[in-house]
């Protein structure tokens, strides 16, 4: 009975194969799209970044595992460079860098998250983007002299987004993907900071971008 029972056992796993699927095995995205941020007050340097809600180009990729019905896993970076106003009431060199009362002045805003995208397929459909990562703002510099403003080094924040949009497929690797971040903000941290000034940098934006697929998926039955 033992035999028989392991012989019975052995039949039911030979039967699980892998196959290939023609869903691609991995996601590539190229976009483009505008961009708003509002402010970071940095208590450590007594600073005040204000980005005006104005609008900027950011530039984002991905590279993303590819799993059932278009949906994948992986990551996503952005860049941008941002002219924002800076002051500051701190007095003498803080944080290694120069400051002022208020100057204008550029920084870099790049991003990198960890993404989950669904949707995707011939024709109009619908698109959904969940991700979670930080956000470093680098090099800031008065636009005056170039100098760099404090933090010399810059910061580091997390941040989280949520995004809805449409998408029409040329074929099932070629999409063209219309999303909204609405709901994009990033939370620096309340050191120095005081209970009435914000910590939240609200950074909406809409991107157009071309998501193509590569390779075929394999599964297990």
């Amino acid at each position: 009975m033992v035999v028989f029972a392991a012989g019975s056992l052995s039949a039911q796993m030979s039967r699980s194969r892998v196959y290939t699927t023609k869903d691609p095995s991995v996601w590539l995205t190229a976009g483009i799209g505008g961009f708003r941020a509002s402010e970071v007050n940095d208590g450590i340097t007594s600073s005040r970044w204000n980005f005006g809600n104005s609008t900027n180009l950011q530039y984002r990729a991905s590279l993303e595992k590819g799993m059932n019905n278009g949906a994948s896993f992986g990551i996503a970076g952005s860049w941008a460079h941002v002219p924002f106003e800076y002051s500051s009431t701190a007095i003498g060199p803080i944080g290694g860098g120069v400051q002022c009362g208020s100057c204008d002045a550029h920084l870099d805003m790049t991003t990198l998250v960890a993404t989950f995208h669904s949707g995707s397929g011939v024709g109009l459909h619908q698109v959904l983007e969940l991700s979670g990562g930080v956000v470093a703002y680098r090099n800031l510099k008065r636009d005056s002299d170039g100098a760099k403003l404090a933090p010399s080094g810059g910061n580091i924040d997390p941040v989280f987004s949520l995004g809805w949009g449409l998408g029409y497929g040329l074929n099932d690797r070629t999409n063209i993907d219309f999303t909204s971040d609405w709901f994009t903000y990033a939370i620096h941290e309340r050191t120095g900071v005081s209970n009435g000034a914000s910590n939240t940098n609200n950074m909406p934006s809409l991107r157009v971008a071309l998501r193509m697929g590569f390779g075929n998926r394999t599964a297990r039955r």
